[in-house]
């Protein structure tokens, strides 16, 4: 607690040491608890376990700095599960982010330390706003913006620890290095056009002459969309490719395509379409080849349902037929309801059987509702329908529960402080 308070108040200091000198400063945090029923969350549920109830909260305070030429964010954030630390418990806090951007010119700037990165609807890189723990990257990045266009040039490159000479790099999930270039073009009034390249670099093994090698893995595409308040109707068209290495010795070749359709028919009544193909790997493919897609650094959340069994994809790809329901609601309510059903992209074999190709659907069952600007409150229910190839892919060997998943959580965003206006 008293690391947490010295925190604190070194961040006020820091702001108000900032907005002395009348630069626009912001500081503000961010209380999120949830509670959750978890019966066959992401897999069945045996019917020898019992479902679990359990909590969780993020925390966040984060201070904000803008000056004609600087802009500096800094985040701090503890993620706990209730019950998990005594009442006695030593210091959780972290660092969210952490970054300072530069303008070079009217339009140009570099960005650079730890930052959230979130391209269009999130498929490939996503601040994962679910998640206790949010994503964000180590990077330098050059950024340009006019009234029509925007890009990015970003690359990172990453060590385990403070080392003298090239090591063992084996943090899960990550790459030794990335560049990313990102492009989005306005092309008529509410549609835009947006590209993105990325290349990642892994370390080919960990004896000392593998780790000086690096195989690569690149994603190229883009997503076209069109959202224009004027009219009831909007799209998202979304295609990637992959191709490089998925490891050392295994040429990846994956592609990714996507699409959703909304209408607005009324100010209460909405109506979505949508379907995911991603590809994957056939049984018959030699083991020198991966045709399974990789989303990278997405939000699992998101797509392919609120129950998360396919946020790891099979091998075989997978096919995502949505359709969604939705109450927009001018009031503080609103709500959503998805119905999603899954299909297997190629055939594929577990424990040298033919698992058939429809793997289930779900049903989720969102309402939000507004309590005031700084706090909301948001609902949902969520089941799952198995089939044979759910079972299958799951390895569920005995009788389950039906899968239903149930969570309430709240989000209070309040500001803390704010420099003055300046009249």
């Amino acid at each position: 607690m008293k690391l947490h308070f010295t925190l604190f108040c070194t961040l006020y200091l820091f702001v108000l040491s900032f907005s002395c000198q009348g630069q626009e400063v912001l500081l503000d945090g961010e209380f999120r608890p949830r509670f959750e029923y978890r019966n066959g969350f992401k897999s069945p549920l045996a019917d020898s376990l019992k479902a679990v109830g359990i909590g969780l909260q993020r925390t966040r305070l984060g201070a904000n700095y803008k000056s004609n030429a600087i802009i500096a964010q800094l985040t701090m954030q503890d993620s706990r599960i209730y019950g998990a630390t005594d009442i006695k418990q030593t210091a959780s806090l972290g660092i969210y982010e952490a970054y300072a951007e530069l303008l070079l010119m009217q339009g140009l700037s570099v960005k650079i330390g730890r930052q959230g990165l979130q391209y269009e609807d999130g498929r490939l890189f996503s601040l994962a706003p679910w998640s206790n723990t949010g994503s964000a990257h180590d990077l330098a990045m050059l950024k340009y913006n006019n009234s029509s266009f925007e890009a990015n040039l970003a690359f990172g490159y990453g060590n385990k620890n403070d080392i003298l000479s090239e090591a063992v790099y084996d943090v899960t999930g990550m790459y030794k290095d990335i560049s990313i270039l990102w492009m989005k073009k306005t092309i008529l009034n509410g549609l835009n056009l947006s590209l993105l390249g990325v290349q990642e670099g892994f370390q080919e093994g960990t004896t000392a002459a593998l780790i000086k090698n690096l195989y690569h893995r690149n994603t190229m595409g883009g997503t076209l969309e069109l959202k224009n308040d004027s009219i009831p109707l909007s799209f998202l068209m979304t295609a990637y490719a992959q191709s490089g290495k998925s490891n050392a010795s295994t040429d990846l070749k994956a592609y990714l395509l996507a699409f959703k359709v909304n209408n607005k028919f009324s100010s209460s009544f909405g109506l979505s379409l949508g379907a995911d193909y991603i590809s994957g790997t056939s049984p018959e493919t030699v083991s020198t080849q991966n045709n399974t897609f990789n989303k990278l650094y997405g939000v699992n959340h998101l797509f392919n349902g609120f129950m998360e069994y396919w946020a790891t994809l099979p091998k075989a790809g997978l096919i995502d037929y949505l359709a969604a329901v939705s109450y927009p609601g001018k009031s503080k309510l609103s709500a959503d309801l998805t119905f999603h059903h899954f299909l297997l992209a190629k055939q594929m074999i577990v424990d040298k059987l033919e698992v058939r190709r429809n793997i289930g659907s779900e049903l989720d069952l969102v309402f939000n509702y507004k309590l005031t600007k700084e706090a909301a409150i948001q609902l949902g229910y969520c089941s799952y329908f198995t089939t044979d190839g759910t079972r299958a892919l799951k390895k569920v060997t005995q009788d389950s529960h039906f899968p239903q998943y149930a969570y309430l959580m709240f989000t209070i965003k309040p500001q803390l402080y704010k420099t003055p206006e300046v009249n």
